[in-house]
């Protein structure tokens, strides 16, 4: 399937006034990048990342880290892009989701690192329901895994540092 017609319907919780609706992921991540202004062969990364539920962590780690270089960031990809990427980690294998409600955030392990999403203001979102688990008091790493986040984002093209490395 092309990631451009990617969609996921957000688990709602039960008192929430929405019901769950079909989301196309690709067109809210375009816009993201749009505002950082990114690149074609980010763009292509972020393609190629998608196919992967570790891809779509990884691709949501980069967004975020972007977001402080530009202080104008459309988060609307934030929310579609952690439920595909949970979808995804399970169909794949690639990641595990776990969701502590106490913190507000949705982390994912992964091969390569641990990343966490604070998802605390989308409070209609049932996250205990998007997530493998549900873990209160999870123990996160704390590492910063934005200085690597293009360098992630890239691996999904086997493209080597030195070609998308600007001086």
């Amino acid at each position: 399937m092309n990631v451009e017609e990617y969609t996921v319907t957000i688990p709602r919780e039960e008192d929430a006034a929405d019901e769950p609706e079909s989301v196309k992921v690709w067109p809210l991540v375009e816009s993201a990048l749009d505002t950082i202004g990114a690149d074609p062969s980010t763009r292509d990364a972020a393609r190629a990342a998608m196919e992967h539920g570790d891809g779509c962590v990884v691709l949501g780690n980069y967004l975020n880290s972007e977001a402080k270089r530009v202080h104008e960031m459309d988060y609307r990809f934030k929310v579609p892009l952690v439920v595909l990427a949970a979808e995804q980690a399970r169909e794949d294998e690639t990641a595990t989701s776990i969701y502590d409600p106490d913190e507000g955030c949705v982390y994912f392990e992964t091969e390569v690192s641990q990343f966490s999403f604070h998802v605390y203001k989308d409070w209609t979102v049932d996250w205990s329901e998007v997530a493998d688990e549900v873990q209160e008091d999870y123990e996160w790493s704390g590492k910063d895994n934005q200085t690597w986040a293009l360098d992630w984002l890239m691996d999904f093209l086997d493209v080597p540092t030195d070609q998308y490395m600007v001086d």
